[in-house]
């Protein structure tokens, strides 16, 4: 019941953001139906500022929404419809924008260069900002925290000495913090800082190090699509600044695939060894196409896993390769779809659903054969036979309590389940109703 709580919950914020979204289009709707003045435009664009983080905001609840409810499909078309709302309102708001900006530009003066004129058009769009980098003191990362803060501030005329020592010291963290923090802070030692924090980690022969021992240093690799396309990042990132540094990285072929093929798991290695072996005898085994294999195989192996969650997985029982490259976790499944109640679909097991203790225990035990489930605990995945949870309170035989009444059948023969309930007890007393919860 609580999550059911959490669902309603989010269900009213995001009504909120979907009412959000209609006020904006209404506005843009009575915008366009008249010229727009430069006060109009100017409020068009904050509203549509505003409108861009609202999307982050609704995301975020609609994607807990899809993961807590049952049935998720109604949600992805909740979504959709919403995705093609919003992204039609931001391009309508944007044309108009541009309109504006277009019918409003200055002519441009005599002999004056038009590309210099043309410069400030669509002033009025905002870009996202750019976050600045983090550099922690770790050598993979120099070379990527170095180009981009120079390119951001270090090198930004318009960023005065005191502000790029205070974006200096923001970005900087662990062993790399502690190179700069005995420079007093104040604008004529940023050069200082800089010069400083560049003499330590700038150092080329230590850098090419660290890059070389991180391709030796991968770590085993398992049969997953993740595993894989981390393998191809992190490949990338350590051969690109190696070659930044001027190592002939393009003649390590042989060797690359040599310490990556000893990080892979025994049926990836297999394949590469089949794909190599269907190569022609003079076609040269490169870098470039053992990168290419293990793009490819990232992907089989992503849609193979997506065809598990999805309606296709049925199709592993047939298909022995989907199992062996694709473990199917069998066991937690039936964890979860005990949890999910066979008679009102709620969070919650049959013992915990109030309308099935509602019942008598005559209409319970006509109900529960169609929910093909055990006698004895309620739940999905077994029979009563092979039931571990105690029988009945009070005959002691292999039925639930909530099942109990003093006329049973046998029910063997119509659900081949081979479990029969007592039949005929000695009652002179007439059927009765026991609600009672088992624990």
């Amino acid at each position: 019941m609580a999550g059911d709580e959490v669902v309603k919950d989010l269900v009213k914020k995001r009504g909120s953001f979907k009412g959000r979204l209609t006020g904006f289009i209404n506005f843009c709707t009575e915008l366009s139906k008249k010229e727009l003045t430069s006060s109009d435009a100017r409020e068009l664009q904050l509203r549509l500022s505003k409108l861009q983080s609202l999307y982050d905001q609704y995301d975020e609840v609609q994607l807990q929404i899809e993961c807590l409810v049952l049935e998720p499909e109604p949600q992805y078309t909740a979504r959709t419809e919403f995705d093609a709302q919003y992204y039609r309102a931001l391009a309508d708001a944007e044309e108009m924008l541009s309109t504006f900006n277009k019918a409003n530009e200055p002519p441009a003066p005599a002999g004056s260069d038009k590309s210099t004129h043309t410069s400030n058009r669509n002033q009025l769009v905002k870009l996202p900002t750019i976050q600045l980098p983090k550099f922690n003191g770790v050598y993979e990362s120099w070379l990527e925290f170095r180009d981009t803060f120079t390119s951001l501030v270090h090198s930004n005329d318009d960023i005065d000495a005191i502000n790029k020592f205070h974006y200096l010291r923001a970005c900087l963290e662990g062993s790399a913090a502690v190179v700069i923090n005995s420079i007093e802070f104040s604008a004529s030692n940023y050069s200082v800082a800089w010069k400083l924090l560049c003499e330590r980690f700038d150092n080329k022969r230590l850098l090419i190090h660290n890059h070389v021992a991180a391709l030796f240093n991968i770590e085993n690799v398992k049969e997953s699509s993740a595993h894989l396309k981390r393998l191809i990042d992190q490949l990338n990132k350590n051969i690109r600044a190696l070659k930044s540094l001027g190592e002939a990285v393009e003649h390590w072929d042989t060797l690359l695939i040599y310490i990556v093929t000893q990080k892979l798991d025994l049926k990836t290695f297999r394949e590469w060894e089949e794909y190599k072996g269907r190569l022609e005898e003079d076609d040269p085994i490169t870098f470039k196409k053992f990168i290419k294999f293990i793009r490819n195989r990232a992907d089989l192996i992503e849609t193979l896993e997506m065809s598990r969650s999805g309606p296709a997985s049925t199709c592993n029982k047939s298909n022995p390769k989907l199992k062996s490259m694709v473990g199917v976790q069998n066991t937690s499944n039936a964890q979860l779809s005990s949890k999910v109640c066979p008679k009102c679909k709620g969070n919650h097991t049959l013992t915990d659903c109030s309308s099935f203790l509602a019942l008598s225990n005559e209409e319970r035990l006509k109900l529960v054969p169609t929910f093909k489930i055990c006698y004895n605990c309620l739940t999905a995945g077994h029979f009563a036979n092979r039931c571990r949870k105690q029988g009945c309170k009070i005959c002691k035989r292999r039925h639930n309590t909530l099942l109990h009444t003093t006329e049973y059948k046998s029910i063997a023969n119509a659900h081949n389940e081979n479990v029969h309930l007592p039949y005929n007890e000695p009652s002179t007393s007439k059927s009765h109703t026991i609600v009672w919860k088992l624990y």
